[in-house]
């Protein structure tokens, strides 16, 4: 009687409130730093070889970790019931003992690898002794009378050459001094190889060209060297290489130079075009039969460096063991915690993220849950040092997913997480993001030490850190995962398209009234607004120049104090406000009534602030026999203060003139083609095509004139001109339609970008004398 009494009360016990409770918080699982912790121990163990996506290393953490899936019970998500991706790559290793010597005269110097030279990729191998040969910018161009290999012998020989292109020569040889042409012209020659460098004058060191694969051949190497190569190559000869340099700029001659010192290399490159390679895939089907087939992917790339030409071991503790520890360890517990999330989640580790994220780009073409289903993609790459914060970024491309968040997050986990706009580059989120998925990148805050060194090792892993990253992921998961509904947006690709571009709104606002109205704006689509300076129809003359002046300055202090807005600059400065979420402003006049009756004012308006003039219909600027008097003084004023002129309303042989006009170049724009003609002086004169997009355009048709024009003169001469303003709802979905049928048309990315603002920022600083924006790399962290 009393076990029987015993087991009712117990039985009594576990159904209350009280008892399930406490139960259920006893049998939670939750997310163990110092077992993500050993995950990273073993796949940052010299015994993975660096985990070199294509060499053994990295087949050994695929199996690793395709292994702890199926101890702990996760489904596989790869190919054929397996837990493996497969796919090939084009793999480049360069293998273990790399050489360099100089051999000048009686001195032999060895240089060291990294700090003074590099192997390319796409180099063959080679191990050889060979005389080295100066041909400056290595362009072979006989047929256009001009040949850096003129006067030379390069048969069995080094030819070393800068990367850079005298600017006279740019136009000129354009195809030949492509960098593979130049490679290409060494080969047909008979050269042994190439040595790059940046010319003396250049600031930046320890660069990479940017080859494509057709260029290698298996005997021809391709290395670059710094200074100290470049130094102890002509310490002793009779000439210097900044003269060589110098002589050639200034006359457009080759300087082809026979040095006679010599150049030991001994270099071993592995090139595969079809090398196997495998992601990991797990998950957790969704338990709701409406919204199972909706997937939310969690993932980090598993690969690193590998073993470097020195012999080191890239191990690769933070980059990245510990992002892939991190969805290890989360898909651990959510198995062990049964967990039933409505929509599907896969766990995926990717392989060739830093041979260019290849595992995952291979992914989102051929996903397991169908990208168009995708809710959200988190990715974790170095997520094992830093400050204590856990960088977000992404909330400008995902926001419906953040806003989610941050009204489901607890505060504690809110706390220590540190949102930002985010964006493509640096990591595996990237492709996620160019097929209009929200993609969240997400690595702890402050310094990551040793960040591609081999010094990368488990014992500078903060497993607390780990911690913070690993339970704000796995509730989010848990969030995104199981809430209903509709996170999927109509048109997501072509709206991420419209985010990323730096989008211009020819739609001329008065500049006092924008800034007005839009001073609190913040992550806008809009990035840089044309605005016209405010001029009263009664003043002329010096009243009304002084008018001008004054609301530049009034505007300019208005301009300062917003919140959203900022003053046009540069485009160096333009890149950093975007990334704030700013939106640029950029003043001009429409017409010259302030100019007209003294031209020599363009100069003050310019220094003040005034960018452009856009003149419609400027008919009166022409007579019979082409520009006026008046006409040519206002075009060399504006050519002369650096104001760039913007023309609409014009015929073939007015646009011709001004052309030709013009020392400047200029935008022309138009609703439809002009003729070859025009076509032809607009590339010549290195000016602009704005081609009128109006407000009741098909977007289909609009493409088909855009796409001719493309074909004409290239995007670089071309660029969208919208009629309908772009803050409102309707210009919005109209430029929508359009990046549409641009991107059916599988338009390169730097043709994209050149249609949208590259076109115009190049016009606008070549008529301001600007130079081009200084390169940085981009890291959205």
């Amino acid at each position: 009687m009393r076990v029987i009494l015993s087991l009712l009360i117990a039985f009594l016990l576990m159904g209350s409130p009280v008892f399930s409770a406490s139960s259920a918080k006893a049998k939670a699982v939750v997310f163990d730093a110092r077992a993500a912790w050993s995950y990273i121990k073993d796949l940052a163990s010299d015994s993975m070889q660096g985990r070199r996506s294509g060499q053994p290393g990295a087949a050994m953490a695929e199996d690793y970790i395709a292994s702890k899936f199926k101890e702990w019970g996760l489904e596989p998500a790869g190919d054929e019931g397996t837990y493996f991706q497969n796919f090939t790559i084009d793999h480049v290793n360069i293998e273990e003992g790399v050489v360099f010597e100089v051999i000048a005269g009686k001195e032999r110097r060895n240089f060291y690898y990294e700090d003074d030279w590099r192997v390319q990729k796409y180099s063959g191998s080679g191990n050889f002794t060979a005389e080295v040969v100066f041909v400056g910018y290595g362009i072979h161009a006989p047929e256009k009378k001009y040949d850096d290999y003129d006067g030379v012998d390069v048969k069995g020989k080094l030819v070393l050459f800068t990367t850079e292109t005298p600017t006279r020569l740019e136009e000129k040889f354009k195809d030949e001094a492509e960098i593979e042409n130049r490679v290409t012209a060494a080969q047909k020659l008979g050269a042994r190889g190439v040595l790059f460098f940046k010319s003396p004058t250049s600031q930046r060191r320890y660069f990479r060209i940017r080859l494509k694969k057709e260029v290698y051949k298996p005997d021809f190497v391709i290395l670059s060297v710094e200074d100290r190569v470049t130094n102890f190559i002509f310490k002793d000869l009779e000439t210097d290489l900044r003269y060589l340099l110098q002589q050639i700029r200034q006359t457009s001659n080759s300087m082809s130079y026979e040095t006679k010192v010599k150049a030991f290399v001994a270099v071993n490159t592995l090139f595969d075009e079809k090398r196997p390679s495998r992601n990991v895939l797990a998950k957790i089907t969704g338990s709701d039969r409406v919204i199972m087939d909706e997937c939310v992917v969690i993932g980090a790339h598993m690969d690193h460096l590998g073993i470097s030409p020195l012999g080191e071991f890239m191990n690769g503790a933070n980059d990245n063991a510990s992002g892939t520890a991190v969805v290890m360890e989360i898909a651990r517990i959510m198995k062990l915690n049964r967990s039933q999330p409505k929509r599907t989640v896969i766990f995926a580790l990717w392989a060739g993220e830093e041979q260019g994220l290849l595992g995952s780009e291979y992914y989102v073409d051929h996903p397991v849950c169908p990208i168009e289903k995708t809710i959200a993609y988190i990715n974790m790459d170095m997520v094992g040092h830093g400050s204590g914060k856990v960088n977000l970024r992404g909330t400008y491309y995902g926001p419906e997913v953040w806003k989610l968040l941050k009204e489901k997050l607890p505060e504690e986990i809110l706390n220590y997480v540190s949102p930002g706009r985010g964006g493509p580059g640096g990591s595996d989120h990237t492709p996620f993001l160019q097929k209009g998925v929200p993609g969240f990148a997400i690595m702890t805050d402050g310094f990551h030490f040793k960040y591609h060194r081999s010094r990368d090792d488990i014992d500078l892993i903060k497993p607390a850190l780990l911690k913070k990253t690993g339970d704000f992921v796995h509730k989010a998961v848990e969030i995104i995962a199981s809430e209903i509904g509709d996170f999927i947006p109509p048109l997501r690709r072509e709206t991420y398209y419209l985010k990323l571009q730096n989008l211009i709104n020819f739609e001329m606002s008065p500049l006092k009234k924008f800034t007005e109205h839009h001073k609190d704006a913040k992550d806008s689509h809009v990035d840089l607004q044309l605005t016209l300076v405010e001029e009263k129809e009664e003043l002329d003359g010096d009243a009304l120049r002084i008018e001008v002046l004054k609301n530049i300055m009034v505007a300019s202090e208005k301009l300062r104090k917003a919140k959203g807005l900022s003053y046009y600059s540069s485009a160096d400065r333009l890149s950093r406000d975007v990334r704030q979420g700013k939106t640029t402003v950029i003043p001009g006049l429409r017409g010259i009534r302030s100019i007209q009756d003294d031209p020599g004012w363009a100069e003050v308006l310019a220094k003040q602030g005034v960018f452009y003039v856009f003149m419609d219909s400027p008919s009166f600027l022409f007579t019979e026999e082409g520009l006026s008097e008046e006409g040519k003084k206002i075009v060399k004023a504006l050519n002369e203060s650096g104001i760039l002129l913007i023309v609409s309303g014009i015929d073939s042989s007015q646009g011709k003139v001004l052309l030709e006009t013009s020392k400047k170049p200029l935008i022309v724009l138009q609703k439809n083609l002009p003729d070859g003609k025009v076509l032809e002086l607009i590339r010549k004169k290195k000016a602009a095509l704005g081609l009128i997009l109006s407000k009741e355009e098909e977007a289909g048709v609009y493409f088909k004139k855009l796409d001719e024009v493309k074909k004409a003169i290239g995007t670089e001469h071309l660029l969208i001109v919208n009629e309908e303003c772009l803050w409102e709802k309707k210009g919005k979905e109209h430029m929508l339609q359009v990046i549409a049928e641009i991107l059916k048309a599988e338009y390169e990315r730097q043709n994209i970008s050149n249609i949208f603002s590259s076109t115009f920022l190049r016009v606008l600083r070549n008529n301001r004398g600007e130079e081009s924006p200084s390169p940085f790399a981009f890291i959205p962290f």
